[in-house]
């Protein structure tokens, strides 16, 4: 299942909505879907002091988190809200890197935010050896004014092998039992 769940907005509109960085630790089920995806990211690092790249990082807990614990040595940090050096939509900043310079990239809640997902997907795989991904898991409805699109397991996992990618680990954390919003689903890929 895929379903567009609006247009894009507009250069204005992105501008407002992501006028600062995403705070992950306002809210409990991004807190958990951040422990989650830290813990899966460390096991897709062959190498302790590796360079991550993640360039819609919001407050970069990710990326930090795998320094502090050794694993990542050189982090690219970029959001397109300002703060960063590399600052902008993520279709932009992606090009500023070289091939393969990522060890690892982490791509978390972004591309159900994006107009073209597939088209920044095969980008991204041309600058990472392996790549984690998070994005709400059967999201059907327009009730987030910031996502354009909604997906299954199935469909993102297509989407990635057709970027280039070959899923090595997938979770769902779905966290609407406790009474949150969303279903997460986590991917590591080669």
């Amino acid at each position: 299942m895929r379903k567009r769940l609006r247009d894009m907005p507009s250069d204005e509109e992105l501008a407002r909505l992501y006028a600062k960085p995403h705070q992950h630790a306002a809210w409990a089920d991004h807190r958990v879907r951040v422990d989650v995806t830290t813990a899966m990211s460390a096991h897709m690092l062959v190498r302790a002091g590796a360079t991550v790249a993640d360039l819609s990082c919001g407050d970069g807990a990710i990326a930090r988190r795998l320094q502090a614990e050794g694993w990542a040595k050189r982090l690219v940090l970029g959001d397109f809200a300002p703060g960063y050096e590399l600052c902008g939509p993520i279709e932009k900043t992606v090009e500023l890197l070289r091939y393969r310079q990522a060890d690892l990239f982490i791509l978390s809640e972004t591309i159900e935010h994006l107009d073209d997902p597939d088209a920044v997907l095969a980008r991204i795989r041309e600058k990472c050896d392996r790549l984690i991904l998070s994005t709400p898991d059967g999201e059907t409805d327009d009730k987030n004014p910031e996502h354009v699109w909604g997906w299954d397991a199935e469909e993102v996992e297509s989407m990635l092998k057709i970027a280039g990618f070959t899923p090595a680990m997938h979770t769902t954390l779905d966290l609407r039992p406790a009474g949150y919003v969303y279903s997460y689903q986590i991917w590591a890929c080669t």
